[in-house]
């Protein structure tokens, strides 16, 4: 799998999409700045109650209740935003032309599903830390094609999607690797440039990560089908 050939194609494919990637990207950045600045706000409150002289119980329990409801939020609007922008992605790597800015709040069809996958790869991913670093980080790649999956078949289950997701990555996960490390100096200029330079680098990512999805399809196909052959 030629990395070179997937980045390559993919900045083809967005310059080619009916709906530019950049303003998709500033929309989704844009809103999770907002809840960053509510977190920082939340924050701000919890610390100015934990360093009072005397702490008020009913403003203790309102900050508490305040963070939980918040935590509910910013759990439910990230996940439609990591699930949306990730089936935007998947149809400019498809040049799909039904493609549009809603693709990014299509998840809400399917939200708690989303959620729960979200939920249980955390958790898979977590238990595998538990034992060691590496076995976490490799759960994390076994794992990454779930989102993919789900978001071009919403119909497929949790547990479909993370077991469809491991057969695709068995042999593929160091090449996987590479494909991320190969992005570094982008991130790197993301974080210097204040995370304005992410608008152009996180749609080039993602969209080569949703070719990389696509290449990697039929050959979990073989793999199925010589399975059921033996």
């Amino acid at each position: 799998m030629n990395r070179q050939e997937l980045k390559f194609d993919a900045k083809n494919k967005m310059r080619e999409a009916a709906v530019n990637p950049y303003v998709v990207t500033l929309i989704m950045g844009v809103i999770l700045m907002v809840l960053s600045g509510v977190q920082f706000i939340l924050d701000f409150w919890g610390n100015i109650i934990g360093t009072g002289s005397s702490v008020n119980t009913g403003e203790a329990s309102t900050y508490i209740v305040s963070s939980l409801v918040f935590f509910v939020i910013y759990l439910v609007i990230s996940t439609i935003l990591q699930f949306g922008y990730s089936s935007y992605c998947l149809k400019v790597a498809n040049r799909d032309g039904s493609m549009s800015y809603g693709d990014l709040f299509s998840s809400v069809r399917y939200l708690l599903k989303a959620i729960g996958l979200t939920l249980m790869i955390s958790v898979f991913v977590l238990l595998w830390c538990i034992l060691l670093v590496i076995p976490g980080i490799i759960a994390a790649y076994r794992y990454s094609q779930a989102i993919f999956i789900m978001v071009e078949d919403p119909n497929k289950g949790i547990m479909q999607c993370i077991r469809e997701s491991k057969e695709m990555m068995a042999g593929h996960k160091m090449e996987y690797f590479i494909l991320e490390l190969s992005f570094f100096f982008w991130m790197l200029l993301g974080g210097v440039t204040c995370g304005l330079a992410y608008i152009y680098v996180y749609p080039y990512m993602t969209v080569t990560f949703a070719n990389y999805y696509n290449q990697l399809k039929p050959v979990s196909v073989v793999y199925e089908n010589a399975d059921t052959v033996n």
